[in-house]
C-alpha cells in the first residue's frame, strides 16, 4: 500500500483563450465566449507521497509554504496571459504547475503524485505521475 496526503489551495485569476497564430474569427469559433477576458476561482489539490518521519510524509505547513511560494503567490489575482506562455487552458496550467512543484518537492525527498486543478466547480484537469 502507498500512503499519500493532499492539500487544497485556492487562487483567483483571469485569462482569455486565444491562439496567436489564428485570426479573431477563428479564435472566436474555437474558444467561444472564453475568447473574452474572464476570471475563475481556481482550486488546486496537491497530492504527495514519501517516507514518513515522525508520523508525517511532510508537515502540511511546509507543503503549504512550498506551494504558496512557487505557485499561488505568482498566479493569484493575475492576468495569466501576461505571465504564462501559450494558450492558458486548465490542461496547460496543470502541466506547468506539475513541472515546478515536482522540482521543488523532489528537493525535500517528496514525490508529487497527483494534481487536480478546478477551473470551475464542475470542470477540472487531473495529472498523475
Amino acid at each position: 500500500m502507498k500512503k499519500t496526503i493532499t492539500k487544497e489551495f485556492k487562487f483567483d485569476s483571469a485569462h482569455r483563450l486565444y491562439n496567436g497564430k489564428l485570426n479573431v474569427e477563428e479564435n472566436k469559433k474555437i474558444f467561444g465566449k472564453c475568447y473574452n477576458t474572464h476570471g475563475h476561482g481556481f482550486k488546486l489539490f496537491v497530492t504527495v507521497s514519501g517516507e514518513e518521519d515522525n508520523g508525517m510524509i511532510i508537515n502540511f505547513t511546509k507543503l503549504k509554504k512550498i506551494v504558496n511560494e512557487n505557485i499561488i503567490n505568482k498566479l493569484d489575482h493575475q492576468f495569466l496571459n501576461d505571465i504564462l506562455p501559450g494558450i492558458i487552458t486548465c490542461e496547460n496550467m496543470i502541466d506547468m504547475i506539475f513541472g515546478i512543484l515536482d522540482v521543488e518537492l523532489t528537493k525535500q525527498n517528496i514525490t508529487l503524485e497527483k494534481l487536480k486543478l478546478y477551473e470551475t466547480e464542475t470542470s477540472f484537469a487531473t495529472l498523475r505521475r
